[in-house]
Order: C-alpha cells, then structure tokens, then sequence
C-alpha cells in the first residue's frame, strides 16, 4: 500500500478533531456528575474512583501498545483540570 504525507496528515487532523470531541463531551459529563454530587451533598473528589479508573485505562492503553508513563501524565492532565470556559 503506498500512501502520501498529505493523507496521513488529513487522517492526523481528523483524529485531531475527533480528540477535541471527545474532550468537549467528557467535560460536560463531568459538569453534570459534579452537579449530581453538589446536589446530593457528595464530595467532587473520588480518589477510589479515579485511582480504578486510572487502572483500568493504563492496562487499555499499554494492551494498544502505547508507554504507561507518558499515558498517566496525559490522563492526570485531563482528569485534573475543568476543560470547560465556565467554571
């Protein structure tokens, strides 16, 4: 199969944009987890929650062949900051 630099770089730019989705949507649901919480009086924070989490995307991620390490600091990144404009 022969392919040219511009198509894998529309393929890069499409899975660009598809992240951005992703991280647009996952911010929304947290907005609504965190309103649930507020609501029922829980804490936002669940260290067990995430620390399972954690676990479970780090085994996903090293089964597709990609560093643990570098997988961690990219989800502590996302996890632990609010993406949205609002807050």
């Amino acid at each position: 199969m022969s392919e040219d630099l511009a198509t894998v770089r529309a393929e890069l730019d499409a899975v660009d944009r598809h992240l951005i989705a992703l991280l647009a949507r996952r911010a929304q649901l947290v907005a609504r987890a965190w309103d649930l919480k507020r609501d029922q009086g829980l804490q936002l924070h669940d260290a067990s929650r995430e620390s399972v989490i954690f676990a479970r995307l780090l085994a996903q991620a090293e089964a597709d062949g990609l560093d643990s390490v570098r997988i961690r600091a990219v989800l502590e990144r996302i996890v632990g900051v609010d993406l949205r404009r609002d807050r």
